[in-house]
């Protein structure tokens, strides 16, 4: 099936491959969501031949609980997360140095785009891996690097790196797509806001992404959620996110993608779904998806400046019927969200459950009165943007409207207005909205804050008339447990109703009804103050091209503490054998299974059920005495520094000594726990590491035995690479975790199951066993291996199942793993 079509504009012709081809045949599949649409184009657009085009069109007729491909166009890391990726590409370029192949086409096949935050110290971590970064960044194609000096990752990933589609030229060819993402942060997600299917990745995954192999998961399903309605004065975005948390609480998301739709999406500013993918994802879902339409295109324009490629998003969008409308569609499941009916949102913690309405806020109980303050007061009121542009200025709006009338705040009341970002300060600036905060008196701040330093009179005037006065605070968990136990009322809301409240200067005050304030006679009342939201939208719409072009003009150029990191100038990298945090690593091989045949092989471990990725590969603090403490102790490294196994997953040597070394980690072997294990050759308790060592000494294989559901948890790159290198060439267990199975055969490694009625408690292992594992004829999907097992006791003869589910896992299995297969490619 041809479904290839064009168009062209201006003179320029753009192809595609066109669904409306596709819905022509197949009227039915005209009613996908959105996001599933998106997956069937790059399926279809993916496939080899025909017999490959109906299996796609039959899955997703039938919305098949089957495998699907995902082709992310780009990835995204933030700070460090890539960085054992990047040391195995440059060691792969070593290895084709060694064969004297072409360095230079070892790259990237899918555009990397790594995202430094200011967060991170300056120090010799840091230091070792900054000149890493920037030497990648200089040698390898498809890899950009937003250096430390710019603000928060998804900021960078919606305003400046996004293009909605992706134009790829093939052939002398432009060919668009949807453009589809992953990343290794969760603020990956929140891309979809700007209608970019999204996902995040972890461990292994990242890697072969980076390579052009596809994330595999099932047909996902949909969960619709119809927006209705408008919105209602005093309802913000965090109001809002109330609401949909309530509703999704009766729902299970996970693996399931979230997709909005209804007449009242288009009420949602791009900053309310951009905070709304966040939580979705933060409840279990896999991603969430707001539909492109007119609003997303005008941030777009707003934030690019490019008006021309616009016109080319909706053109293709709309011959793809992927642009928003009101077509009906069929999901999943769906939930109903009327906006009509949503009201402002008061908790008397972040953490409770339980809404409190305005109206019973002005019940609060008068008993005691002071000096100058009286119960119910508000003495402390903390602001928070939350990243939220729209909030902001929302809340910059009714500081201007307030203060033009005469109002002015208690100067009794500590007033915060917490930035996450420098870049939030220039919003407030140049829509000239900073001046009216700081005239009402809130302290702009962008870093933690000592709230203890009340005025001393206030204080005691609290305490010695046993005052029950408020804190008012719409910032994270941690700012609610910083403020002041003389405090005994706090109350979690909006940011704009915080200033409102904070105007009235007590909580006893029915906002909706009571004047806030009374100036030269008049009663000032809420309407007098709240901004409507197309005056919000106005104030954004002037946040356009000029101010971002001003904010990102030098996001390449980094701080001075990047500019003057020296890196050489050569096609691969000359490691610098005293880092601690980035050295070579040395898992490829040029070996080729052809047939399973592991004999003369020891145990490693035996571990028990429910093996977590944390328990094989741990990323917490280097312990003393370890094996990973002594190597670093030998090369100079004292305990103050050890830092974390996290911090040096970069660092072959000490990701190594890591495998298996947790402290509450259980080895069937020995009756100590830890990172132990027995050497019954020498009848001695060492290591895990020192046995390995003695292995290969040996010249002799390693199996791992294990019991159900081994490898759980999240995706740890280290959890398998460790295990080739340990001298690990199978892992036998009685069942594996889905991912984990997968990660195996990317790195190498076979993963064989105990048939229903054995484990190895039934087939009595200790340890000490010899372990032969032969599959006499060809590696085949669902092939059973023969497991003979020798020691003094018995010889014990049964079968084991090779779990390689697939051709493709063959394959990869066969030579060695994805990354070796690609460097036998490459050199050949």
């Amino acid at each position: 099936m041809n479904i290839q079509n064009s168009f062209e504009i201006e003179n320029e012709v753009f192809y595609y491959y066109d669904l409306e081809k596709v819905f022509s045949l197949y009227e039915s599949l005209r009613e996908l969501p959105l996001c599933l649409k998106i997956l069937l184009e790059e399926n279809l657009r993916k496939a080899n031949n025909d017999e490959e085009i109906e299996y796609i069109i039959d899955l997703f007729l039938n919305r098949k609980n089957l495998k699907i491909n995902f082709y992310p166009s780009r990835i995204v890391m933030q700070n460090f997360s890539g960085i054992s990726s990047l040391v195995d590409l440059a060691s792969m370029r070593d290895i084709v140095a060694r064969y004297e192949g072409d360095v230079n086409k070892v790259n990237p096949t899918v555009m990397i785009d790594i995202i430094l935050d200011d967060s991170l110290c300056e120090n010799i971590e840091t230091k070792e891996k900054y000149k890493f970064i920037k030497w990648a960044k200089s040698k390898f194609e498809n890899v950009r690097v937003i250096p430390p000096g710019s603000q928060l990752c998804h900021q960078i990933n919606l305003e400046y790196l996004s293009t909605i589609i992706h134009l790829e030229q093939k052939n002398g060819k432009n060919y668009l797509f949807p453009e589809t993402i992953v990343g290794t942060n969760k603020d990956t997600i929140s891309i979809s806001s700007l209608g970019v299917l999204a996902c995040k990745i972890e461990g292994v995954k990242s890697e072969s992404t980076i390579f052009g192999f596809p994330l595999s998961f099932n047909l996902p399903k949909v969960l619709g959620i119809e927006i209705k309605g408008k919105v209602n004065k005093t309802v913000t975005s965090s109001d809002l996110i109330s609401n949909l948390i309530n509703s999704l609480k009766e729902y299970t998301l996970f693996e399931k993608i979230v997709e909005f739709y209804g007449e009242g999406v288009c009420e949602l500013t791009l900053e309310d779904r951009l905070t709304i993918s966040n939580v979705v994802y933060e409840y279990g879902a896999k991603s969430s998806f707001f539909p492109i339409d007119n609003r997303t295109l005008q941030y777009y324009d707003n934030t690019m400046d490019n008006s021309d490629f616009s016109k080319l998003v909706k053109i293709y969008l709309e011959k793809q019927s992927l642009f928003s409308k009101s077509d009906v569609l069929s999901y999943d499941e769906t939930i109903e969200i009327n906006l009509d009916l949503i009201e402002a949102s008061i908790y008397e913690s972040k953490k409770s459950d339980d809404k409190i309405s305005i109206n019973e806020l002005k019940n609060f109980p008068l008993q005691n009165s002071g000096i100058n303050l009286n119960d119910g007061d508000i003495v402390l009121s903390i602001i928070s943007s939350n990243s939220n542009p729209y909030s902001l200025i929302h809340v910059g709006l009714i500081a201007k409207k307030a203060y033009e009338l005469g109002i002015r705040a208690n100067e009794s009341i500590k007033k915060l207005l917490f930035t996450t970002s420098p870049l939030e300060r220039v919003y407030l600036e140049k829509l000239d909205l900073l001046k009216y905060l700081e005239k009402l008196g809130f302290n702009i701040v962008e870093n933690d804050y000592n709230f203890n330093d009340f005025n001393k009179n206030i204080e005691e005037d609290i305490k010695s008339n046993n005052l029950n006065v408020v804190s008012l605070y719409c910032a994270d968990e941690r700012y609610e447990e910083n403020i002041p136990s003389f405090i005994k009322s706090n109350y979690y809301m909006s940011a704009s109703l915080i200033i409102v409240y904070t105007l009235a200067k007590t909580i006893k005050c029915n906002i909706l009804d009571d004047c806030i304030d009374i100036v030269e006679n008049k009663e000032i009342k809420l309407d007098d103050i709240w901004p409507s939201n197309e005056l919000v939208v106005e104030y954004l719409n002037k946040l356009d091209y000029s101010l971002y072009k001003e904010i990102y003009k030098n996001i390449f150029q980094g701080n001075k503490y990047w500019q003057e990191l020296e890196v050489q100038d050569t096609p691969t990298y000359t490691w610098d054998k005293d880092s601690t945090y980035i050295q070579a690593s040395n898992f490829f091989n040029n070996e080729y299974i052809e047939k399973i045949e592991i004999k003369n092989a020891g145990s490693l471990v035996i571990l028990g059920n429910n093996i977590s990725t944390d328990k094989i590969s741990p990323s917490e603090q280097i312990a003393l005495y370890s094996v990973a403490s002594n190597y670093l102790e030998e090369i100079g490294v004292k305990s103050y520094d050890y830092n974390s196994f996290k911090s040096r997953e970069g660092n072959s040597e000490i990701m190594l000594r890591s495998i298996f070394d947790s402290a509450n980690l259980k080895n069937e072997m020995v009756s100590k726990e830890g990172g132990y294990t027995k050497d019954f050759e020498e009848d001695e308790i060492v290591s895990i590491y020192e046995l390995s060592k003695r292995f290969k000494q040996r010249n002799r294989p390693l199996v791992i035995f294990a019991g159900k559901e081994y490898g759980i948890g999240e995706s740890r790159d280290w959890a398998v690479k460790g295990m080739k290198p340990l001298g690990v060439k199978a892992i036998v267990a009685k069942s594996f975790d889905k991912v984990y199975r997968e990660d195996l055969i990317a790195f190498g490694v076979l993963p064989l199951e105990f048939l229903e009625d054995e484990d190895f408690e039934v087939l009595n292992l200790r340890g000490d066993e010899v372990i032969d594992i032969v599959l006499d004829e060809n590696i085949e999907v669902n092939a059973l291996a023969n497991l003979t097992i020798t020691s003094n006791r018995a010889v014990i003869e049964t079968k084991l199942k090779v779990r390689l589910d697939t051709n493709e896992e063959i394959k990869y299995y066969k030579n060695s793993g994805i990354l070796s297969y690609l460097l036998k490619t490459m050199l050949s």
